[in-house]
């Protein structure tokens, strides 16, 4: 509950400091809407803090306002930092992570190439149904998460891999492989089910052995929404990054892990020693 009581406190102090911004500048609440094309009620509730503005919002106000840069600066920095809370929250309320779950389903649905890049454990839309059972189970990160509506929701995610109009592109390493979430029969399971999804027309999987040198040390999982969007996952947070130079920059990136990795037969082969190693 404190932790909700500073996400509140904190959303309200950016607001009215948004509105005593625009009230200095002379400007009223409908002239900056017509100036920015939206609805006055979009400013009215970012000004009293019943939204929370993402970064851009704040970005393309304060733009309008002349404020300068300095105060730009810092009030940006807070807008992303009460972005990155907001987003812990959401994943910590423990009554709906299958809501999440059906909320990137949608965003995979309404997207044409997705680009995944997961260096610790398996992706989600690969993961067996024991495997997902183990994923949510774990003690810290997921106390408190409906296990079976979970992995319900995870698995229906996965029909979209049979959408031929989509494509996807999967870059997994080996230490995401052995990573051990279950038994051995889990695993083993596992490492078959990507062998058999890599078969798909619209699937690419790419396994990345660990005594592959690569340019570039992977520092985290990233998902690529065709040119729009990248998110990061972290362990209570789940950001959704639309800045063109960060999404060059992980694209850059996923083409590096991408070209090291071994594709088709070779994966599958590599997939199928490791399913007898887990054994």
């Amino acid at each position: 509950m404190a932790a909700r009581e500073s996400f509140e406190r904190d959303r309200a102090e950016l607001a009215e400091e948004i509105r005593r911004l625009r009230v200095d500048s002379g400007m009223s609440g409908v002239a900056a809407a017509e100036r920015l094309g939206w609805s006055q009620s979009k400013v009215s509730k970012i000004e009293t803090g019943r939204v929370t503005p993402g970064t851009d919002d704040v970005d393309a106000i304060l733009k309008v306002l002349a404020v300068p840069p300095a105060t730009q600066r810092r009030l940006l920095a807070r807008a992303a930092d009460l972005n990155e809370r907001y987003d812990s929250l959401r994943m910590l309320r423990k009554r709906g992570l299958h809501r999440v779950q059906e909320a990137i389903a949608r965003e995979e649905r309404a997207t044409t190439l997705t680009r995944t890049f997961q260096p610790t454990m398996v992706p989600g839309l690969l993961q067996t149904a024991e495997y997902a059972r183990a994923v949510f189970s774990q003690p810290l990160s997921m106390s408190g998460v409906d296990v079976a509506e979970a992995v319900r929701s995870r698995l229906n995610r996965q029909s979209a891999l049979f959408d031929t109009e989509l494509r996807f592109h999967f870059v997994i390493t080996e230490a995401a492989l052995r990573w051990k979430l279950g038994d051995a029969q889990t695993m083993a399971a596992q490492m078959d089910r990507i062998a058999n999804l890599s078969t798909l027309a619209n699937v690419r999987v790419g396994v990345l052995p660990w005594e592959t040198p690569v340019p570039q040390v992977p520092k985290s999982a990233f998902v690529l929404r065709d040119e729009r969007e990248v998110v990061v996952e972290g362990f209570t947070t789940r950001q959704s990054i639309t800045d063109t130079r960060d999404i060059a920059f992980h694209q850059q990136l996923f083409e590096l892990f991408a070209d090291a990795a071994v594709y088709d037969d070779e994966a599958r082969n590599f997939l199928a020693r490791l399913a007898r190693e887990h054994t």
